[in-house]
């Protein structure tokens, strides 16, 4: 049995929905155990922790689908990062590792949904994710992918440094305020500066995360070939998971539209070969998302097709299913699921 699912905006939430993936509240305590249905009590609190959003199933016949980490080890590192505790970090950045080598599919194919107030751990624990997933496909080795992994996880930890109400302003930074920004890879490289437990390489991966590669990123503005692969990998991964997230000012981009962001600014700012392995593992129209075709039938995506990530398997309000990959006069022209 395929798995069906359905990402549903949180205000459209139903009595009676069975939630794909555990539910944790911001204290990271379980709101609400995969497979059980909601209730309306549950419905209302989770309208008050602010998610834009859940994966229900479609209906009774339930199948599970396993992340490509425990929700443990997010758990863990969410918690790790706030209490700053460096050495749980890095022990948990090598697990991801070792999760990640044994998952049954790299392939990113569904939205992690966190609330706003976990926007900056979650959003670490997500780049660590996708960095890892980007150096395997690179074919780094072991040794290599825990010290990316680390320099993932810590990549923002120098945000601490700056000023909350910066970080969280909902409006338009101004000139001395974006420059503390641009201050935080410096701060966290300072930081982790006497902890040799982080190595070398995690530390000026940090310290270059935000590097361009034609020189215009920061704090020194290098160039292509003085961006050691781990920042490049980093930069792509942080740049992507900022896109398709909402923040207090500015809406969630789709991951389709994400994707062609990558796209279009490969070589300016971003490694171009880097940019088209990471087109290979995530997927622009995520399971359970709601798509226009050009035939003008509205859809949901059910599945993902390997190697070809932009012509997913969508079932028709009909029930009737359609691989794109073999129906190649039929094309998404435009997502529906609203992801803010």
């Amino acid at each position: 049995m395929n798995l069906i699912m359905r990402y549903v905006r949180t205000e459209h939430l139903e009595k009676g929905m069975v939630l794909v993936y555990t539910l944790y509240d911001n204290n990271e305590k379980v709101l609400l155990k995969a497979n059980r249905k909601l209730t309306q009590n549950y419905i209302i609190r989770i309208q008050q922790m602010d998610i834009p959003g859940l994966y229900v199933f479609e209906d009774d016949e339930i199948e599970e689908h396993t992340p490509i980490i425990s929700e443990q080890t997010r758990l863990k590192a969410i918690t790790s990062l706030k209490r700053l505790n460096i050495d749980d970090c890095i022990y948990i950045a090598n697990n991801i590792v070792e999760e990640i080598r044994e998952s049954e599919s790299m392939i990113v194919e569904t939205m992690h949904l966190s609330s706003y107030d976990n926007y900056t751990y979650s959003h670490s624990v997500n780049v660590n994710i996708l960095s890892v997933i980007l150096g395997v496909a690179h074919g780094l080795r072991d040794d290599e992918l825990k010290k990316l992994s680390q320099a993932a996880l810590l990549h923002d930890i120098g945000k601490t440094c700056v000023p909350i109400e910066i970080i969280n302003k909902p409006g338009r930074l101004t000139e001395e305020e974006y420059a503390e920004v641009k201050n935080h890879p410096r701060y966290g490289y300072n930081m982790l500066h006497n902890n040799y437990e982080v190595s070398s390489v995690a530390r000026n991966a940090i310290l270059s995360h935000h590097e361009n590669e034609d020189g215009s990123g920061y704090p020194r503005g290098l160039t292509s070939e003085k961006i050691h692969l781990f920042a490049k990998i980093i930069h792509v991964a942080d740049v992507y998971d900022a896109l398709v997230t909402k923040r207090i000012y500015k809406d969630a981009m789709n991951p389709a539209d994400a994707l062609e962001y990558l796209m279009g600014n490969a070589e300016r700012m971003f490694d171009k070969g880097l940019v088209a392995t990471f087109l290979e593992y995530v997927a622009p129209y995520p399971l359970g998302v709601q798509v226009e075709l050009s035939t003008g039938q509205k859809a949901i995506v059910i599945k993902n097709n390997r190697g070809m990530l932009s012509r997913p398997v969508v079932r028709l309000d009909s029930g009737s299913r359609v691989d794109l990959l073999e129906h190649l006069d039929i094309t998404i022209v435009k997502m529906l699921t609203d992801f803010n």
